[in-house]
């Protein structure tokens, strides 16, 4: 079987969650036998591919996808949707766009559509994502496969010492992403931290995103707990032994799909405060706090919460058991036999 992959060009410059998700796909992937192909602009496609893959519905890709479509490919897609909008407000939208259509007024929402019409397969992260795109997009419900996301089991061998011997931090509060990032909800972070007398460790590079950037930097400074320490790479054993050190793992995004650091938190053993938006409760179930990410209180009392009980192995397991990368590409190489078996 050979596979192309492709996504948003950005990808490769952050670095995030997806492109982790991206490279930890193909490597276990081809652990299966699948010969996997990242796609580069500046090369002829001069092989042929049983079927592309498509990371992220993004309207970049668009005319990508309807070349690739053109010329009989076979394609799934993995959209990454994340909206902080409910399904009726989704659904009004792009009822709105039905009528823009006819008067050659296009949106975001339109160009998205399409895409999900075009590929054979989508595979969302959740439960949550397909009952978005299905009611919010009108896409037939039978077009949709949920692939989970996965975590490295290194993560489950983490040694918290080699972080503890760097900083002599321990027990700590950990957050690891964007610093100053409105998605990723810093700065209510931040806040909820003030009066919490506890260490707090953020692991991340400074994203500069105007005032709301310098407000978080700002009221980082006036909190002599909380310490900022630049990224660390992610395959790196000193990232993992900080999610193994520390006592709380703290993701307050605005939304989530679901969040592969705190999977990867989660398995070194870390308790976990999160947010309640993306599916995140299809992934940690009852076994963590969440927090409704635009009340500073609820981040707060989550966090207390969290410090006032001891560690224990159940959520550590559960992940171990159900969500390592091996076993999510087991059920995608699944999903693709089904889609290339298929007659055109």
């Amino acid at each position: 079987m050979r596979i192309l992959f492709i996504a948003t060009p950005d990808v490769a410059v952050d670095k995030g969650g997806l492109y982790t998700q991206v490279i930890n796909t193909r490597k276990y992937l081809e652990k299966l036998g699948v010969e996997v192909d990242l796609f580069d602009v500046w090369y002829t496609l001069d092989k042929t591919y049983d079927l592309v893959h498509i990371f992220r519905a993004d309207v970049s890709l668009l005319d990508t996808i309807n070349r690739l479509k053109k010329n009989a490919k076979k394609i799934v897609l993995s959209p990454i949707f994340a909206s902080t909008h409910n399904i009726p407000t989704i659904r009004m939208i792009n009822l709105s766009n039905e009528i823009l259509k006819r008067f050659k007024v296009s949106s975001l929402h339109i160009f998205l559509k399409r895409i999900m019409e075009t590929v054979d397969l989508i595979l969302p992260n959740t439960e949550e994502e397909i009952n978005t795109l299905s009611l919010g997009f009108g896409i037939p419900r039978k077009k949709f496969r949920k692939i989970p996301n996965g975590v490295d089991e290194m993560f489950y061998f983490a040694d918290p010492g080699e972080f503890k011997s760097r900083y002599s931090l321990e027990n700590f509060i950990l957050y690891t992403g964007w610093i100053g990032s409105a998605r990723k909800n810093t700065l209510n972070l931040i806040k909820a931290l003030k009066n919490i007398n506890r260490k707090a460790v953020f692991i991340g590079r400074e994203i500069d995103e105007g005032k709301y950037t310098k407000r978080c930097l700002s009221l980082i400074g006036e909190n002599p707990n909380i310490i900022t320490i630049p990224s660390i790479p992610h395959n790196s054993s000193l990232l993992a032994s900080a999610y193994a050190a520390c006592d709380t793992f703290v993701l307050p995004s605005l939304y989530e799909t679901p969040g592969l650091s705190a999977l990867e938190a989660a398995l070194a053993g870390a308790k976990i405060v999160i947010t309640n938006r993306g599916g995140t409760t299809e992934y940690f179930e009852d076994m963590v706090e969440y927090i409704n990410p635009k009340s500073t209180k609820s981040i707060s009392n989550a966090i207390e919460r969290s410090l006032s009980i001891e560690k224990d192995n159940q959520l550590r397991e559960y992940i171990r058991k159900n969500f390592l990368w091996d076993r999510v590409a087991k059920i995608l190489y699944k999903t693709y036999m089904k889609i290339i078996r298929q007659e055109d």
